[in-house]
């Protein structure tokens, strides 16, 4: 039997991993990266070899393709993976709309309801296929690209929750790739959206040590010397309103602890016990600025995406609201407008129970979807 032919999308330390670890387990992955920003991984296009070395395995992969056609990319590819940043979802989702086929799958490594924007994307880029579009809630790996054509892991994952859009195809996608990851399955993208580590801890620990941040210039440790018992109360408040969107959408998520937990990332006790104890966070340094992703990705992206479904099913949310808004006031934009709000992911105008229909079986009430 051939192996499964996969595309990877982007030139990333995500993409690289990804790429890098699919190719060494034994299927055939073509890369794409967009002509623009090719010349960041031209050894990559030159030899067609990503090496990869850390605690997740060492070797060096070769690639079937690496491309910026993107038509060449994604042709007879029966997933196809964006680690990507939430800035380049939709962007994606424009360019890959003419050439993606039925039935084909669209993997977001990471989403937080990223597979909602990236399906409501395709839907107004005029694709009509019926395309099973999924999301995790984390990364199966940490990892950096050390060097031209070498990238490195440096923690594993232990649980990588798997949710799809519509939610009645998860099994299919669940069945293609539960080899090549801890993936579980959940019943809708709400669950790993929720799921996600970074918009809970990166925001209020990046904004509370802002101070530190922009003095130290990357000489700081923001889990080690940042996640002070105050700061962890804040997130711990945020945490509860997270929490309530869950038990009002009918699902119980798990708490901040426990995500720390099955991520692999600290162990049991207090949220505060969880981070102070983290053997893979505690070496973490940085962020060297607020122009980060711990603040441009996880507020617009993520935060906004959390407070957006609240706002939907009727839960308060102040503190996700206040760091939205400060967040905003730092970056220069309007994070709710320009952020992965209701409208960019397709469900301004419904009702709770339409949004849980369109959820679990595709089917808008506004569209022929």
């Amino acid at each position: 039997m051939r192996p499964m032919k996969v595309a990877v999308m982007g030139g990333g330390n995500a993409s690289h991993i990804i790429a890098a670890d699919l190719a060494l387990k034994g299927l055939t992955v073509n890369m794409f990266e967009m002509e623009r920003f090719a010349d960041s991984m031209r050894t990559v296009f030159e030899t067609y070899e990503i090496e990869m070395s850390g605690v997740a395995g060492n070797g060096k992969a070769r690639l079937n393709l690496v491309t910026s056609d993107i038509r060449e990319a994604v042709q007879e590819v029966e997933i196809v993976f964006i680690p990507l940043p939430g800035f380049a979802i939709t962007p994606y989702a424009q360019i890959l709309a003419p050439h993606l086929e039925e039935d084909q799958i669209v993997l977001i490594v990471p989403g937080t309801l990223g597979a909602l924007e990236f399906r409501w994307a395709l839907w107004s880029s005029g694709c009509r296929k019926k395309v099973i579009v999924g999301e995790t809630g984390g990364m199966p790996f940490a990892a950096r690209v050390v060097a031209p054509g070498e990238v490195k892991t440096f923690h594993i994952r232990a649980i990588v929750a798997l949710a799809t859009i519509p939610g009645n195809r998860g099994d299919l996608v669940y069945d293609k790739v539960k080899g090549l990851y801890p993936f579980a399955l959940r019943k809708t993208v709400i669950e790993p959206a929720f799921g996600h580590l970074t918009p809970l801890l990166h925001p209020l620990g990046s904004l509370l040590n802002a101070g530190r941040i922009e003095r130290s210039h990357g000489e700081f440790y923001l889990y080690k010397e940042g996640m002070t018992p105050s700061v962890v109360k804040a997130i711990e408040a945020m945490d509860r309103e997270r929490l309530e969107i869950g038990k009002r959408l009918g699902i119980q998520l798990p708490t901040g602890v426990d995500l720390m937990v099955e991520s692999g990332y600290g162990p049991r006790g207090t949220l505060w016990e969880s981070l102070s104890g983290s053997a893979g966070l505690a070496p973490v340094k940085g962020p060297a600025s607020l122009n980060n992703r711990y603040v441009t990705e996880d507020i617009p992206f993520g935060l906004v995406a959390w407070a957006s479904i609240g706002h939907l099913v009727g839960v308060a949310t102040p503190i996700m609201d206040a760091v939205i808004n400060i967040g905003s006031a730092i970056m220069g934009m309007n994070c709710w407008e320009e952020g992965r709000n209701l409208a960019r992911m397709g469900l301004e105008g419904l009702t709770l129970e339409q949004a849980l229909v369109y959820l679990n079986t595709g089917e808008h009430p506004y569209t022929e979807m």
